[in-house]
């Protein structure tokens, strides 16, 4: 039965990251919904084609729920479980996604985001400084913790990550020298964290809605502020100075090895911009 098998599963990746956990249980909630009752070998490889595509809307989100199915039903057909035949996952073929251009920032706006920050919340300088320094994914900041950071760099524990890996980033010079004058607190993030970083994009010049800020909508004119803008900053600034792929895909917690990294970040950004934006200093 497709309910028990799936209940086991989850069982059995109960230590995943909290995004893993989530998308486990997305894929448990929608295979309940069309297949509840059945046996996991009586559903065929159109019926399963069929499901991904009525449950997602783009070629990445049909991507990832393809992925979270076909380690379930590997996992299920591994003896001496057996409850089912592997290829019958192979129909989802990966859909290709179209390539969209990153969001990037330049020097002058880096330098701008960090002197409102040291202005306005300086309580907030620490963090900002580690996501434009290395890039970490928002999910990884928030499960910081003050001993995570030493002066050797910072270790990012397994049940911090997305792909449930410990990481090692070395401690970034001009990052250093943030930390020595905004050192960070009895936490990493301050109380409100969430609200005052909107606020510093506000305040920097983007358009940011922020109830910190008065009047908390945005001027029209002002651009929007990218997805990710400082991760995939800080990626292009590394690829554009030469830092290895290979070390900057482990720092970067990418599974897939250098195709990400090659596909958006190879040519976004020169490299004296970037010696720029490594320049950038406490003021």
């Amino acid at each position: 039965d497709i309910g028990i098998a799936l209940g086991q599963f989850l069982l059995a990746k109960d230590g995943k990251s909290d995004s893993q956990r989530r998308a486990y249980e997305q894929m448990q909630a929608a295979l309940l919904a069309d297949f509840k009752g059945r046996k996991l070998s009586s559903i065929t490889p159109a019926e399963l084609v069929n499901h991904v595509d009525n449950h997602t809307g783009t070629p990445t989100t049909f991507n990832a729920r393809a992925t979270a199915i076909k380690t379930f039903w590997k996992w299920c057909s591994k003896l001496p479980r057996g409850w089912c035949d592997a290829k019958t996952t192979e129909v989802l073929e990966r859909r290709e996604v179209p390539r969209s251009t990153i969001g990037i920032l330049n020097a002058e706006q880096c330098q701008k985001l960090m002197e409102t920050a040291e202005r306005h919340y300086p309580e907030c300088v620490p963090a900002m400084a580690i996501k434009l320094f290395t890039g970490l994914r928002n999910s990884e900041l928030e499960r910081l913790e003050p001993g995570d950071i030493t002066d050797e760099g910072i270790t990012l524990r397994v049940e911090t990550t997305k792909t449930s890996r410990r990481r090692f980033i070395s401690m970034p010079e001009p990052l250093a020298k943030w930390l020595k004058i905004y050192p960070i607190a009895e936490t990493v993030l301050p109380a409100n964290w969430k609200r005052k970083e909107k606020a510093i994009r506000r305040l920097a010049g983007w358009k940011v809605w922020c109830d910190l800020v008065e009047p908390p909508e945005p001027p029209a004119h002002l651009p929007d502020w990218p997805d990710n803008a400082l991760r995939h900053t800080h990626a292009s600034a590394m690829v554009a100075m030469g830092k290895p792929l290979d070390k900057l895909t482990f720092e970067f917690g990418h599974s897939g090895g250098h195709a990400v990294l090659k596909s958006h970040y190879v040519g976004a950004m020169t490299k004296a911009e970037a010696e720029r934006i490594w320049g950038i200093e406490p003021s």
